[in-house]
């Protein structure tokens, strides 16, 4: 891993830990093992870390979306249910990350770093979007709004899991339970989502 990486991996988990305000450049270059001055030469400044910290993340989404929508194999009912048990495996393996953005994109500062990063975002779910739009063009799905069902995916995603305490109560789960070690949880969440999805967006014919 070389030192660029480094700080990255760093930087991911104490924003995680800490959150953004309360971690330092110099806390990131300890966790990092290196000099405080080498994350202003890759980076520039904590917010551009943070930025290309969710370049960095999205960027794996973003190979996968591609291939998906150029994959001629799958049917696109198909295609989103990868799209679906993506987004969730993501968020179950980094909750820490996603609870900081979710925190970031809230928050009523830093408009251009919150910006840089809705942009990066916004990338990975334009794909899927077109995932929709090719099986409208197709006649598997009914027209939908393309922008308004993907918000539905992933605000169903994002509430369940923005909180622990939150999600306990929505299952009725005692305080033993952790939502992001269940993986009856996670089929459950995936399950649900892909017949939601199915009853939105197939004709009956299909």
């Amino acid at each position: 891993m070389d030192k660029k990486e480094l700080i990255l991996s760093a930087a991911m988990k104490l924003f995680g830990i800490k959150g953004f305000e309360g971690t330092s450049v110099r806390d990131i270059a300890a966790e990092a093992g290196v000099n405080p001055a080498m994350i202003s030469y890759y980076f520039g400044s904590k917010e551009k870390l943070l930025e290309s910290l969710v370049e960095y993340k999205a960027a794996y989404m973003k190979g996968v979306f591609a291939e998906l929508v150029d994959n001629k194999s799958l049917k696109p009912i198909e295609k989103l249910d990868i799209v679906i048990d993506r987004y969730i495996n993501r968020i179950f393996e980094g909750p820490q990350f996603h609870h900081l953005l979710s925190r970031e994109l809230s928050l009523e500062r830093r408009y251009q770093m919150k910006d840089a990063i809705a942009e990066i975002l916004l990338r990975n779910i334009s794909s899927a979007k077109r995932i929709i739009q090719q099986g409208i063009d197709s006649g598997e799905f009914r027209e939908v709004d393309t922008e308004l069902t993907m918000t539905s995916i992933l605000g169903t995603i994002t509430y369940l899991l923005s909180s622990e305490i939150m999600c306990r109560k929505m299952l009725q789960k005692g305080k033993e339970f952790n939502p992001y070690q269940s993986k009856k949880l996670r089929e459950r969440l995936s399950d649900h989502l892909k017949k939601m999805i199915r009853a939105h967006l197939e004709l009956k014919d299909n």
